[in-house]
């Protein structure tokens, strides 16, 4: 087939509202996201009109995976919001060029040790977020109910997919 893509892990940018050396706070992950989707946007893939395909990947560790999770879900819920009310709903009409998160699959990078979690494998369900610069604990979730988000949002939009980064 013809087209053009490719991929990032974001995993190493810090997240929203994490500390920056030189003062102030980062804008997290889906920030560049946003920037990106938005470049995307006016590529044509293989110089026809269709999306350039984009994997986008946040490991299930990242302090913005909630958001991560969601960011498309909620951005297709405007969507049809807007279609509702009549706005053109054509791959390159009004409705497309105005919701973020549009020109990117993205995916949830999960670990073995999540899925244990998930799982039930361990006696505290917990699932800990870090913050790239500390190490610090940014969040902490069920590891059940942090895996249902996904299904949840998946089951609302097609995304986030699952990357499995390792294998038990």
């Amino acid at each position: 087939s013809n087209g053009s893509g490719s991929g990032v892990n974001l995993s190493k940018l810090r997240g929203k509202n994490e500390p920056l050396s030189g003062g102030g706070f980062a804008s997290g992950a889906l920030s560049f996201m946003s920037a990106a989707d938005k470049s995307a946007s006016v590529i044509k893939s293989a110089g026809r009109v269709r999306r350039s395909a984009k994997m986008v990947i946040l490991n299930i560790d990242h302090p913005d995976i909630e958001d991560f999770i969601w960011c498309k879900a909620r951005e297709e819920k405007k969507a049809h919001i807007l279609i509702a009310a009549g706005y053109d709903d054509s791959l390159d009409g009004e409705v497309y060029q105005t919701v973020l998160f549009q020109n990117a699959n993205n995916s949830v990078g999960i670990t073995d040790e999540f899925m244990k979690c998930v799982r039930g494998d361990y006696t505290d369900a917990r699932w800990r977020t870090f913050y790239r610069t500390t190490s610090k604990t940014a969040h902490t979730y069920d590891a059940r109910d942090l895996f249902h988000q996904i299904a949840e949002a998946t089951w609302r939009c097609g995304d986030p997919g699952c990357f499995f980064l390792n294998t038990c």
